[in-house]
């Protein structure tokens, strides 16, 4: 081997050597190298889950919110639409009291009128009761004498009150 330029005690040293640094490297670097390897590696999938599971959660979070604006909104449409029929409902109340109120004005309105009408029919009656008795008394006076005069008045008198005055 000499004659190729290869020393055999230097080939053993060398491979002495190797082994030893082999036994050193193996035993001091890569063990640790790989267990950071594995760690980092066993750090990146736990982020990935990690990752995963904050995505799953955002998107419930989101889920969740788009639920409780649905609800929010469907609340206040639900709220909006129970004022208006309460309005609708007190604007009819209000509405139908006045629509009583203005029959009650309407039913004095007219009982004050056909109490003034019969007041006026009354006092119209005493009136005419009063002129027929003057205009009676004046002209008979002259062609019956008082007895007879007192008796055709009593008798028109007693007609005249039985009798109705112009009505409607």
């Amino acid at each position: 081997m000499e004659a190729l330029g290869i020393d055999p005690k230097l080939l053993v040293a060398q491979l002495i050597n190797f082994g030893l640094f082999a036994y050193v490297f193996m035993k001091f670097m890569y063990k640790p190298f790989m267990a950071y390897l594995e760690k980092q590696q066993a750090d990146e999938v736990e982020k990935a889950k990690l990752l995963a599971d904050l995505q799953k959660k955002e998107a419930k979070t989101e889920e969740k919110q788009k639920e409780i604006l649905a609800e929010a909104r469907s609340q206040a449409i639900s709220i909006i639409k129970e004022a208006e029929a309460t309005a609708h409902a007190k604007r009819e109340e209000m509405l139908k009291t006045a629509h009583e109120e203005v029959a009650k004005l309407k039913q004095k309105a007219e009982k004050e009128m056909e109490d003034d009408r019969a007041r006026m029919y009354d006092d119209m009656r005493s009136k005419v009761v009063k002129t027929s008795e003057t205009l009676a008394s004046s002209v008979l006076r002259d062609f019956v004498d008082e007895k007879q005069h007192k008796d055709i008045l009593s008798k028109v008198f007693a007609k005249l009150e039985k009798t109705k005055v112009y009505e409607n």
